[in-house]
C-alpha cells in the first residue's frame, strides 16, 4: 500500500507540473519596419535584454478571467537587432552602440465592468562602445495605455503597441544624438589645440619672461649659506581648459614662464653684469623648454578628454624634468659662471634655441 501511495503522489505532482507548463500563450511577431532616420555616423552593434526572459512580455486576461502569457517569437535580442540592422548600416569609422533592455512588460487589470485596462512600459539604456569601454549616452523610456474587452486579444494589436514603443525609444536616441553629437566625445573627429598668448602682466611674486629681463632687484630672498653666489627660481606653468566642440576635442592652453623673486637670491659681491647675464640665461632656458613643450603639444592626438588631459599632463611633467636637467648641465659646464669660454658658448646656444626650440 505504501508503494502505491508513493506512486499516486508522484503522479499527482507530475500532473500539477504538466498543468503549469501548459498555460495558454499568445505569441506575437514584429514586422520589418523602415525608420527613415538620417545617417549620423553610428550603428547598433547589439541588444542585450537584462530581464530574466527574452521572450516573455507579460500576462493577459482571457475570457474565463484566467491569464495567458504574452510571448515574442524569436526573443527581444534577436528581433530588435534585426530591426536595427535593417535601418542602421555598419561602416568603418562609425560609432557602435549597445542597447540594454532594462524593463519591458505588459500589465493588465480587470475592471468591474468586464473591460481590461492595459499598460505597457519599455525602458532602455543606450551605450557608446568606444576605446574598449562603454559610456552611457541616454536612457530612453516609453509607455502606452490601452483598453480592451476580454474577447479581444488579436496579436496584431499587441504587435502594434510594442513596435510603437520600440521605435519611440530609438527615435529619442537618434534625436538626442542629433542635438548633442558635437559635444559627445565618442563622435570626435580629432584634436584642436589653441595656444593663448604668454602671460605678461607681473602680479604679486612673479616676473613673467616676456614682461622684461630680470634685474638684481628681482632677487629678494635672503642669501643662502652656500658656496654659490646667486640662484634664480624660474619655472613654467600651463593653464588648461578642455572642451568638446564641433566634434573635436579642444584644449585651450595658457602658457606661463616666470621667475619668483621671493625664492631667488644673490650675494652682494655677485651683483655684477656678468652674474646677471648668467642668471638671465637660466630664465632663457626656461622659456626654451616651454616653447619645446608647446611645439610638441600642437601635434598630439587623443581619443577622449581623459586621454587628452593625461597626455598634456605627461608632456608638461617631462618638460619640467628636462628643464631642471638642462639647468643643471648649464651650471655644471659653466662652473656657475666661472668658466668664461663655456659661458659664451651657452649664451650663443640658448639664443639659437630661443629662435628655434629644437
Amino acid at each position: 500500500m505504501r508503494f502505491f501511495s508513493k506512486i499516486n503522489h508522484f503522479l499527482l505532482f507530475s500532473l500539477i507540473g504538466l498543468a503549469c507548463q501548459s498555460r495558454a500563450q499568445l505569441a506575437i511577431n514584429l514586422k520589418p519596419q523602415n525608420y527613415n532616420f538620417k545617417d549620423q555616423g553610428y550603428f547598433y552593434q547589439s541588444v542585450i535584454d537584462m530581464r530574466s526572459s527574452t521572450v516573455f512580455l507579460g500576462q493577459l486576461f482571457q475570457k474565463n478571467t484566467s491569464k495567458m502569457d504574452l510571448m515574442l517569437n524569436g526573443g527581444t535580442e534577436k528581433v530588435f537587432i534585426t530591426q536595427l540592422n535593417r535601418n542602421f548600416q555598419s561602416k568603418d569609422g562609425y560609432l557602435p552602440l549597445l542597447i540594454k533592455i532594462k524593463a519591458l512588460s505588459f500589465h493588465e487589470a480587470k475592471r468591474a465592468d468586464g473591460l481590461v485596462d492595459g499598460k505597457v512600459e519599455l525602458k532602455l539604456s543606450v551605450y557608446a562602445l568606444f576605446d574598449n569601454d562603454t559610456t552611457i549616452l541616454c536612457e530612453p523610456r516609453s509607455s502606452s495605455k490601452y483598453q480592451r474587452s476580454l474577447n479581444s486579444y488579436e496579436p496584431s494589436n499587441f504587435e502594434s503597441i510594442l513596435s510603437e514603443l520600440w521605435v519611440s525609444c530609438i527615435r529619442f536616441t537618434d534625436e538626442y544624438i542629433a542635438l548633442n553629437k558635437s559635444k559627445i566625445e565618442e563622435f570626435n573627429t580629432g584634436v584642436k589645440i589653441i595656444i593663448l598668448p604668454f602671460e605678461t602682466v607681473n602680479k604679486r611674486d612673479t616676473v613673467h619672461y616676456l614682461s622684461r629681463s630680470v634685474t638684481w632687484n628681482d632677487f629678494r630672498a635672503e642669501p643662502h649659506e652656500s658656496k654659490f653666489s646667486a640662484a634664480i627660481f624660474p619655472t613654467i606653468a600651463l593653464g588648461t581648459q578642455l572642451t568638446i566642440k564641433d566634434n573635436k576635442l579642444i584644449a585651450v592652453l595658457k602658457p606661463q614662464v616666470y621667475m619668483i623673486p621671493s625664492q631667488s637670491w644673490a650675494k652682494d659681491f655677485a651683483k655684477d653684469v656678468s652674474g646677471l647675464k648668467h642668471e638671465q640665461i637660466h630664465f632663457d632656458i626656461t622659456k626654451v623648454l616651454m616653447d619645446r613643450l608647446l611645439k610638441k603639444l600642437k601635434n598630439i592626438e587623443a581619443q577622449t578628454i581623459d586621454d587628452l588631459s593625461s597626455i598634456i599632463q605627461y608632456e608638461y611633467l617631462e618638460a619640467y624634468r628636462e628643464m631642471n636637467r638642462i639647468q643643471d648641465v648649464y651650471d655644471s659646464e659653466t662652473n656657475h659662471n666661472l668658466n668664461d669660454g663655456k659661458q659664451a658658448q651657452w649664451a650663443k646656444k640658448v639664443q639659437v634655441w630661443l629662435v628655434e626650440p629644437k
